[in-house]
């Protein structure tokens, strides 16, 4: 994450208290108001600080709205860590992985659009909780396919190429303004039916020369 104006590792005991505390009142003020009607000076109100307190741990408004979407991506995170632990096939584990984190997203979606107002501007400027949590992602497709391979399932050279490929073939089902434009259309059958199609491919042999 990118660092703030007091870094993280530095911060007393009573400084993480504070900086735990902004956190969460911008979470509120973003699910209520959205990320464009949200002030620092509102926040900072809320707090019962000034807002100059806010910028001695955020430097700006982006950096404040990161810290919180950081906290959504990782219980979404934990959605699909709970999914990798699940028994199964490398197959099935991959397919329930890909479903898992389309439902969390399009729920949390339902629940409040201004979450998703605030990770689609994180995901367009490329701001480093966006960056942290596709690793965070990538990680456990790469873990199964490893799985995978080492059951003779999957025979692939490259199991952190084939997470990239993963991800790329689910984009439509799990990128924050895809899942939105299609919220109204139940795409799990079709999700299930492309991971079935990458599963397939990660399980062939290819041919040599």
């Amino acid at each position: 994450m990118t660092p703030s104006a007091i870094l993280s590792e530095e911060l007393t005991a009573e400084a993480r208290k504070t900086r735990a505390m902004i956190v969460s009142v911008a979470e509120r003020h973003f699910k209520r108001y959205g990320y464009g009607k949200t002030t620092i000076v509102e926040i900072a109100r809320d707090c019962a600080m000034s807002h100059a307190n806010v910028y001695r741990f955020f430097r700006n408004k982006a950096e404040l709205a990161d810290a919180v979407a950081t906290l959504w991506l990782e219980k979404i995170v934990d959605v699909g860590k709970a999914a990798l632990r699940r028994p199964g096939s490398a197959r099935e584990r991959l397919v329930g992985l890909a479903v898992e984190l389309h439902r969390v997203k399009k729920r949390e979606l339902l629940r409040t659009k201004n979450v998703y107002e605030l990770l689609s501007l994180a995901e367009s400027e490329g701001r480093p909780s966006i960056e942290a949590f596709q690793q965070h992602i990538n990680a456990m497709y790469v873990e199964i396919i490893e799985d995978g391979r080492t059951r003779g399932e999957f025979h692939v050279a490259d199991a952190r190429a084939a997470a990239l490929v993963v991800q790329t073939a689910t984009v439509k089902f799990s990128h924050p303004l895809l899942v939105e434009q299609w919220q109204d259309h139940d795409l799990e059958p079709l999700l299930e039916e492309v991971m079935e199609i990458v599963a397939a491919g990660l399980a062939s042999r290819r041919r040599s020369g």
